[in-house]
């Protein structure tokens, strides 16, 4: 039988999961070349998604102060995946200025998610323990 997972334990995988997609943000231009566009704007929508679906679902393990730097990094990559056609090079998105627009909002907020460090995924926290 399958462990049932608690809500809490679900929201530090997510926190997670989150810093690893802002890292891709945060390269800028390295990130673009690394994951080329599509999975640059999506690893980031598979945790938080584009407004038109909801935008960013409530979560535990984030802080207020974190929240609102992801909100505000959200918003920007909205306006820009929506301002980009689908099907771009890397070199085209990275033409455009989002990746370096996008940067240091993203760089902010890494910055800030490592602070803390990132959770252990086995056991609930109150406070992260893997410090970066």
């Amino acid at each position: 039988m399958e462990e049932q997972l608690s809500q809490r334990l679900i929201d530090q995988r997510i926190r997670n999961r989150i810093m690893e997609a802002v890292e891709t943000l945060a390269d800028g231009d390295d990130g673009v070349r690394r994951e080329w566009p599509d999975e640059y704007f999506e690893s980031f929508y598979d945790v938080i998604p584009h407004r038109n679906r909801g935008g960013m679902y409530p979560n535990s393990a984030i802080t207020a102060d974190e929240k609102i730097l992801l909100l505000a990094l959200s918003h920007i990559v909205d306006v820009a995946c929506d301002a980009t056609p689908n099907n771009m090079t890397a070199d085209e998105l990275i033409a455009t200025g989002w990746p370096q627009r996008i940067q240091p909002i993203a760089s902010k907020a890494l910055s800030l998610m490592r602070s803390r460090g990132r959770h252990r995924e086995d056991q609930e926290e109150d406070s992260p323990s893997i410090i970066l």
